[in-house]
């Protein structure tokens, strides 16, 4: 189909378009593609379900990239407005997310000033940790097998000027975190260290820190928000998958 654009009267700062030959199906100016709304939080995305959508013909769908509104899906004539909610990441979660996701190996002063930044309402006896790792510093001998004490400690000698004694740092730790942005939905999940031996005497060894439940952690975190929209959007119909074209 050939455009033209005409100015009636010449000079005219206002133009007006003229379509000749068949017209298409819909017209440009008139195809609309559907509202899309974006969400941050379950609260906004019910606000919004509830503002533009009825009950009778809304279809709310969860799944693990987040929520998905069909606000009517008994529009076909057109595409149809929605509304979605990407699971996000809250700040404390991005800071973990190194140690929980893939685990994350640390020289002893990385390690340190890394614990430093939690407090004892994140991690538990977070003091008892932070000194255990200040005081390995004081560790005599790291090479060879290491040793365990019955709770399962790690166990080294220390030696500083005539005193010996040793320093015990745990195998695991409960740290306490919100994954997802505004869910209020917080977690004690158990972090593992390993402590890599040094090749040879006089190095430092490093010290890895990992999660390998974080996976169960996550699909609670989900489900825990699945349940809040269920509860927020009681007599809504509220599934778990995806919507799907045919």
């Amino acid at each position: 189909m050939e455009i033209k654009t005409l100015q009636i009267p010449e000079n005219n700062s206002d133009p007006i378009t003229i379509f000749e030959g068949k017209a298409p199906s819909p017209l440009p100016p008139y195809d609309y593609q559907g509202f899309q709304y974006k969400t941050l939080d379950v609260k906004s995305f019910c606000k919004i379900v509830e503002a533009k959508g009825k009950p009778c013909n809304a279809v709310i769908f969860g799944n693990g990239e987040g929520f998905h509104a069909i606000l009517d899906d008994e529009v076909t004539d057109r595409a149809k407005d929605t509304v979605t909610m990407p699971f996000t990441y809250s700040v404390q979660m991005n800071e973990w997310a190194p140690v929980l996701e893939d685990g994350h190996v640390f020289k002893l002063k990385e390690l340190i000033d890394y614990i430093k930044r939690s407090d004892n309402q994140t991690i538990e006896n977070f003091e008892m940790l932070l000194d255990s790792f200040r005081n390995f510093k004081y560790v005599s001998n790291v090479t060879g097998d290491f040793t365990f004490d019955n709770r399962n400690n790690y166990t080294f000698c220390v030696k500083v000027k005539d005193a010996e004694g040793t320093v015990r740092i745990p195998q695991t730790f409960l740290a306490n975190i919100e994954i997802y942005k505004d869910s209020g939905w917080f977690q004690w999940m158990e972090i593992e260290i390993e402590i890599e031996q040094p090749k040879q005497a006089g190095e430092q060894p490093f010290f890895l820190l990992r999660c390998p439940k974080f996976p169960r952690y996550l699909q609670s975190a989900q489900e825990n928000l699945y349940d809040q929209m269920k509860k927020e959007l009681d007599g809504w119909l509220v599934v778990q998958g995806s919507p799907t074209k045919d």
